[in-house]
């Protein structure tokens, strides 16, 4: 009989340890494997900027300072979070980052700080003097050890396709061909959550909903694309490139950043600075923003 009751509470035990290691492995597998469809919320988020400057944005043709117009942009934006369905906290972090990068809306700030360009020469390389651009940053971060070899891969590829596509080498349709394939590289890494698949998830998100946005809007250039361009929802370089930079740009400055003054990064602050800088950059490539700036 005691023979018995040891083995039955031998069993419960085990059965016990196997279920508590069950649960564990499968909160495991809930909380590490990180997919960009996650981050789906953030992409929809920076699609709706889009729509609401196309739909809603009126010139004001009183305003012929440049920072005042700018000034205007930014307020424009930072009134519409306040209709997201996002938390007070993530509006305000929202709102702080849309304030520091509101000069991104200008297309030759944006091209200077992530390629290094001038852009009245884009085929010229050359790095501006005196400023780390989008290829140092992710350099910097690599480095440091903030991000993995997979990641500096992932994000190296895509500032690079950014890039091709500004300058007039990579069709829009190669791009989100190579963004797609991007999307899976990450799918199968198998990051975790508070990690750097944060930062890459979300950039990420944020290029492959902006593609579809302006496939499906061709109209939001304006006369800055061609009528045949427009038939085929396809779109001139350098406009796509300049939307899709700028939420790349504001997710490893905002890494970059935080890891210089306190050697950490919170990588859900950067996921919010990608959203934030990739809506002004695509805010200032809609074709009557373009006009009214320049």
């Amino acid at each position: 009989m005691k023979n018995i009751k040891f083995k039955l509470g031998f069993s419960l035990i085990a059965i016990l340890f196997i279920v508590a290691c069950s649960k564990e492995d499968s909160t495991k597998i809930e909380t590490t494997q990180l997919k960009v469809s996650d981050f789906n919320k953030i992409g929809k988020i920076h699609n709706s900027f889009l729509t609401n400057v196309k739909d809603n944005f009126k010139i004001i043709e009183t305003f012929t300072d440049e920072q005042e117009k700018i000034e205007a942009i930014y307020q424009f934006n930072k009134d519409f979070v306040t209709s997201l369905d996002i938390s007070s906290t993530e509006k305000n972090l929202l709102i702080a980052d849309l304030n520091k990068t509101k000069s991104l809306v200008k297309e030759d700030v944006l091209i200077s700080k992530s390629f290094g360009i001038s852009i009245n020469n884009k085929s010229n390389s050359k790095k501006q003097e005196n400023e780390e651009n989008l290829f140092d940053i992710i350099e910097n971060l690599k480095t440091d050890g903030k991000i993995n070899n997979e990641s500096y891969q992932i994000l190296n590829s895509l500032s690079n396709d950014l890039k091709a596509n500004y300058e007039g080498s990579l069709s829009d349709n190669q791009l989100k061909i190579n963004v797609q394939l991007l999307i899976n590289d990450f799918n199968n890494v198998g990051y975790s959550e508070n990690t750097e698949g944060e930062l890459v998830g979300t950039v990420l998100a944020i290029s492959i909903s902006s593609i579809e946005w302006w496939e499906q809007n061709p109209d939001a250039l304006d006369n800055l694309a061609s009528k045949s361009n427009a038939s085929n929802k396809a779109l001139i370089a350098p406009w796509l490139a300049a939307d899709l930079v700028g939420g790349t740009l504001g997710a490893v400055a905002s890494a970059g950043i935080q890891k210089g003054v306190n050697g950490d990064v919170n990588w859900e602050i950067v996921g919010w600075s990608a959203l934030a800088a990739g809506a002004t950059a695509s805010t200032g490539a809609v074709g009557k923003i373009v006009k009214w700036l320049f």
